[in-house]
């Protein structure tokens, strides 16, 4: 199942999206608000007057093409005794993004839930509700994503928040707490049968990539149902970022995740100068376009080693591609001067800090040789593992999920391009110079373990083919940013970026209401979109498979953990 993205000339853009506001104003008329104008012309807009039609305005939005809601936003507003709602909802054909607000009661914030015919706004709206308060009737599932499961010391981004020095106090009897909650053989649970228990992975598990726990209900070998659980590294950076200057929370976005670092930073400089109207030189823009390719592919081989150890045997597949990777690694130094956390892009262009004037000599060919080699090496990974017969029975078949169910659960990324769904934000709303660029997406056939890696390996040659054409068109000389005053960073208004991450759609939404720091930096993680797919491809699966399928998914936990 494939939809064909990115191909919608401009005027049939334009003519659907007005289409879609014909189609609200006609069903709904002044119960909702529309947005004739929009800061981003190809998005539209719409705010909930009525909550009598709350419901019935997602179901029609959803009739119109909308498959998922990206991300959930909950703002503060205690000067209105607000709870604003602002949903982002995508489709899979065109760049069109809805955007629906709705005003809730800060004293008593109720609103329905959209996971009757959306399941992937499942772990938005439970984020929403342990983070800003906001009850969601209706949902299937609502406790806390991220926070202890006993927590009761507030909303943490209401701007009323005190942060406790000592949350619980001397008595909070965390022993006690703790033993309970993992304790699988509690006497108020009760099994259907004797070969029925409790399993938990995790939170610090060699099969998981990252500190996070699954709780799985096991038949003898087989699983039954899985719980995601997270919070473990929870750093709350969104909170964090509200007291930190727009510049200083650079190094905040280098940490959603260290595995790509400069797609975050990138993510964060295009949502800031959105907000602010900062134009970037072209030599910039044609270097953020050769790292994120350069970090996609350094995210995809550090992958490639994971998922290698993670099927067991192949000890060989676990060391090469981290060998090849540490290549990438050393011209990212060489640039940056750092080798995992690099704050390097940042709003205006990219650099550090007082030093933002040059390249080092003899680095774009450095870049050409390094992409070279990397391409003798790839097709010898590909003859050592696709000779395999054990890798084909450990991944062909496992774990299936395609199409639309993919996009009902939330999928994006490689995740989702392997359930056969052609959706690439590079192709979809082309930012940078992606649009001046020839590429292709892969996707594949079953959604499974093997076409998942298979989709990601693809793309590692895709990315080289980018990296090549970047290095024959660009310039190789030129401002690397703009100047930007202070004056910038007291901006007004709303900021908003998405960027085709490694692991899927990243999307970074800010709120400035003229102070140096943003009043509200919210975060999309496409990491957290994915594992709401765990619940549906884990059933059913044997056990001894659970590396393989996590491994599959290529997670980043302190993207979730944010």
């Amino acid at each position: 199942m494939k939809f064909p993205v990115g191909l919608l000339p401009e005027d049939k853009v334009n003519k659907l999206r007005e289409e879609i506001i014909s189609s609200v104003r006609d069903k709904f008329g002044d119960k909702v608000e529309i947005a004739e104008e929009m800061k981003w012309p190809k998005h539209v807009g719409f705010k909930i007057v009525d909550h009598s039609i709350y419901v019935d305005l997602f179901k029609h939005l959803k009739k119109k093409g909308f498959a998922q809601p990206t991300l959930i936003t909950g703002v503060d507003w205690p000067d209105k005794n607000i709870i604003e709602l602002i949903y982002h909802l995508n489709r899979m054909d065109s760049p069109i993004v809805a955007w629906v607000r709705a005003d809730l009661d800060r004293d008593n914030p109720v609103a329905p839930s959209i996971t009757p015919f959306w399941k992937a706004a499942n772990f938005h709206e439970r984020e929403t509700y342990e983070m800003l308060g906001v009850t969601f009737e209706g949902h299937p599932d609502l406790r806390n994503l991220l926070l202890p499961h006993d927590w009761n010391l507030g909303p943490p981004l209401r701007k009323d928040f005190k942060i406790p020095m000592d949350p619980y106090g001397p008595d909070y009897p965390w022993k006690e707490q703790i033993s309970e909650f993992y304790n699988p053989y509690r006497e108020d649970i009760e099994f259907e049968k004797d070969t029925e228990y409790y399993l938990h992975m995790g939170p610090q598990h060699p099969a998981q990539h990252g500190l996070y726990r699954i709780l799985l209900k096991m038949d003898g070998d087989t699983i039954v149902e899985a719980w995601p659980d997270f919070g473990y590294i929870h750093r709350g950076i969104e909170k964090l970022a509200e007291t930190r200057d727009y510049e200083k929370n650079i190094v905040l976005t280098d940490r959603i995740c260290y595995v790509a670092a400069l797609s975050w930073n990138l993510v964060y400089s295009m949502a800031v100068e959105d907000l602010a109207g900062i134009e970037v030189p072209e030599f910039a823009q044609w270097m953020r376009v050769l790292l994120a390719e350069l970090q996609r592919i350094a995210s995809h081989l550090i992958w490639l080693s994971a998922m290698s150890g993670d099927l067991g045997t192949f000890h060989s597949m676990f060391l090469y591609p981290m060998r090849e990777r540490e290549k990438i690694i050393d011209l990212f130094d060489e640039l940056t001067g750092a080798r995992l956390l690099y704050s390097y892009i940042r709003p205006g262009g990219m650099g550090i800090r007082y030093q933002v004037d040059r390249v080092p000599d003899g680095w774009f060919e450095k870049v050409r040789n390094v992409i070279k080699d990397l391409r003798k090496h790839m097709r010898e990974y590909m003859d050592m593992t696709l000779s395999n017969e054990s890798f084909f029975i450990r991944t062909k078949g496992v774990a299936p999920i395609k199409g639309m169910a993919a996009i009902e659960a939330g999928a994006t990324g490689p995740i989702l391009r392997a359930a056969g769904i052609e959706y690439d934000i590079r192709k979809v709303d082309k930012y940078l110079y992606y649009g001046d660029l020839d590429f292709k997406i892969p996707t594949g056939k079953n959604g499974d373990v093997f076409d998942r890696w298979w989709v990601r390996v693809r793309e590692i040659e895709e990315s080289m083919h980018i990296v090549e054409q970047v290095l024959d068109m660009m310039p190789k000389q030129g401002e690397l940013r703009a100047k930007v005053t202070a004056r910038h960073y007291r901006a007004k208004g709303e900021g908003f970026a998405r960027v085709e991450d490694p692991r899927g759609e990243a999307i970074i939404y800010i709120i400035g209401v003229g102070k140096p720091q943003p009043y509200r930096l919210r975060i999309r993680s496409p990491t957290l979109s994915n594992f709401q797919l765990y619940h549906y491809v884990l059933r059913g699966a044997r056990l001894a498979d659970y590396p393989a399928i996590t491994g599959s998914f290529d997670s980043c936990i302190p993207e979730v953990d944010r």
